[in-house]
């Protein structure tokens, strides 16, 4: 009896110990497949520069980086009909539409439209006009939905304090990894209910 006993308790520890050993692999690579995969932004921000760059070519446009992000503004100015001031003139429809297409079938990249405008009684509706009309340009090549969004964010960034200056009169096309889209809208959604609340109130 005693030597089955020891002989039991032995195979329930070998058992015992097997099943710990193979169950810790296992137990690894569980946490393993657990860990967010960090995307490599500075791979799709080298990839995106030079064609975007392409893109404005030749015309007032231009290029920074911002966070994971690449910024293409458009000075209202050289942009739009100073007529007609939504009205977008035909020398801005190339390079907003080689960005579109470039976009088109990307389906990593996202937009985010910004209009932005001096100080003014009629900003936040200026900004939001201009911010629309381009964001036509991007929904007729078929960008929509949560891939492309617009705010017009009337005098809430100001480049030069100076509240008329021209400067201030722009349209930035933010192009970013879909996966930054909340963050980004996080950062500026805010400053947009901000404006829109002080257009309504005055």
């Amino acid at each position: 009896m005693i030597n089955r006993f020891f002989v039991g308790g032995a195979l329930l520890l070998t058992c015992s110990f097997m099943a710990a050993c193979s169950s810790a692999p296992k137990n690894q690579e569980l946490a393993v497949k657990q860990e967010v995969v960090k995307p490599d932004f500075a791979v799709w921000l080298s990839e995106k520069e030079s064609l975007l760059r392409d893109s404005i070519k030749g015309s007032v446009f231009t290029l920074h980086k911002q966070d994971n992000a690449w910024v293409v503004t458009a000075p209202a100015q050289y942009a739009f009909n100073p007529d007609r001031p939504s009205l977008l003139l035909p020398a801005a429809l190339g390079p907003i539409t080689r960005i579109a297409k470039l976009l088109e079938t990307d389906a990593e990249s996202s937009v985010l439209i910004l209009g932005h405008a001096a100080q003014s009684a009629d900003n936040q509706k200026l900004s939001t006009d201009r911010a629309r009309s381009v964001a036509s340009i991007f929904r007729l090549s078929g960008l929509k939905g949560a891939r492309m969004r617009h705010l017009g964010m009337g005098s809430s960034y100001l480049l030069d304090q100076a509240a008329m200056n021209q400067q201030n009169h722009r349209v930035e096309i933010i192009i970013m990894p879909s996966m930054e889209v909340q963050n980004m809208m996080a950062v500026y959604h805010p400053a947009y209910v901000r404006q829109l609340a002080l257009s309504q109130g005055q």
